[in-house]
């Protein structure tokens, strides 16, 4: 395994999910559409990946990332193309041969705005040209299509386009699950580092993704934690003891991949300038300032909130975050009077918490009235950058 920071994983760089495979497997053989829900750098394309990677027998994967998208016809675009590649059309003929007859048959010759044309020249709307294309599958075929930074596509059509766009593409997409016959075929798994539930509550129709089976993906246990960072250690060539790795964890506090892998890079580096591979305890200190000095890797904690709310919203976020990255602590009714402050609607400022949490910013797992962050490291650079 090699510490890779900041980066998805796949193969022997991946560090084995085990209950949150067992989980998404389990829905997919149950008939479910899945959302995984995570704040980001948890890891959720690193398993979205190992699924495509090492499918089950008779399910061929597909893996698109739509952060790009910012409209229903990009973000076909991208579906279409995916499923023209030749990756994706040899994995088919492992089955069978028809699907590539199937493709000469339909000969899709352009994607417009008006929908998709065929070669007769029929031009139909993307729902029905991506049923016609699954038809060519065979029944013993299941296609799996995972869609990457979904809630970010419904995000930037809402911005560039409206709301009723957006309502529009999240209906066709809840149409295609809803259709019987597609579902003994495909099963479609959302995922993304916003959350989706807080960026169709923008459009009033959170009713349009209650069919999905959230499924979380959770930091690691205190007991994977230790394991990961052992092999990590290993793989850079540091000795770190049980004690160290101890308290090497308590200051991260918050066991995702990323952070562990960041520290473990910044000791390697730490190691190499003091001239011995042993880390000791007084090196923690100094890797955590070390790691926040990384803009390129936690620049993207403000500019999400930036992009995802409005001005007033955005300013109540960062007021939010910079007294508790001062403070260590927040209480509800000194966020309610935050919110007055900055005249928000009540239900919007709830909205704006929401996703606070669930993008891995804060929580309030210790006391349900008190916020903190969740991560120290993340807590350290967000006070030094932006707070002050």
């Amino acid at each position: 395994m090699k510490n890779c920071v900041g980066q998805v994983v796949r193969g022997d760089d991946f560090w084995n999910r085990l209950h949150e495979l067992a989980s998404i497997w389990d829905a997919v053989l149950n008939g479910s559409h899945v959302l995984l829900v995570a704040p980001r750098r948890v890891g959720k394309t690193s398993i979205m990946r190992h699924m495509q990677d090492n499918p089950k027998e008779g399910y061929i994967i597909v893996y698109i990332d739509t952060e790009s998208a910012d409209s229903e016809n990009e973000f076909w675009h991208k579906l279409f193309n995916a499923l023209m590649e030749e990756e994706f059309i040899g994995r088919v003929k492992k089955y069978t041969q028809k699907f590539e007859h199937i493709l000469e048959e339909i000969n899709i010759k352009n994607i417009s705005t008006k929908g998709v044309t065929f070669g007769d020249d029929t031009t139909v709307d993307y729902a029905t040209a991506f049923e016609k294309l699954i038809k060519g599958l065979d029944n013993e075929i299941k296609l799996i299509i995972m869609i990457d930074e979904f809630a970010q596509t419904v995000e930037n059509i809402i911005k560039y386009e409206d709301e009723k766009s957006a309502e529009s593409f999240l209906r066709t997409h809840r149409a295609l699950r809803q259709n019987t016959t597609l579902s003994k075929q495909v099963t479609f798994i959302y995922a993304g580092s916003i959350g989706l539930e807080s960026v169709v509550s923008k459009t009033g129709a959170t009713k349009l993704i209650n069919d999905l089976n959230s499924i979380k993906v959770k930091p690691l246990t205190h007991k994977d934690a230790v394991a990961f960072t052992k092999l990590l250690a290993k793989s850079v060539s540091i000795d770190i003891s049980g004690d160290v790795i101890k308290e090497l964890l308590k200051e991260i506090e918050w066991f995702i991949p990323f952070y562990i892998q960041l520290l473990i890079q910044e000791l390697k580096t730490l190691s190499r300038e003091q001239g011995t591979k042993t880390i000791e305890s007084k090196m923690i200190k100094e890797a955590m300032a070390m790691a926040i000095s990384h803009q390129n890797l936690f620049a993207n904690w403000r500019s999400k909130l930036k992009d995802g709310f409005k001005k007033k919203g955005y300013l109540y976020a960062k007021e939010i975050l910079n007294i508790i990255s001062e403070e260590d602590t927040l209480s509800s009714l000194q966020i309610q009077n935050i919110a007055s402050k900055h005249k928000l609607d009540e239900d919007y400022a709830k909205e704006i918490i929401h996703s606070l949490e669930y993008d891995g910013y804060i929580n309030n797992n210790d006391d349900v009235k008190e916020y903190r962050f969740n991560s120290p490291l993340l807590k350290q650079w967000w006070y030094k950058n932006v707070a002050n």
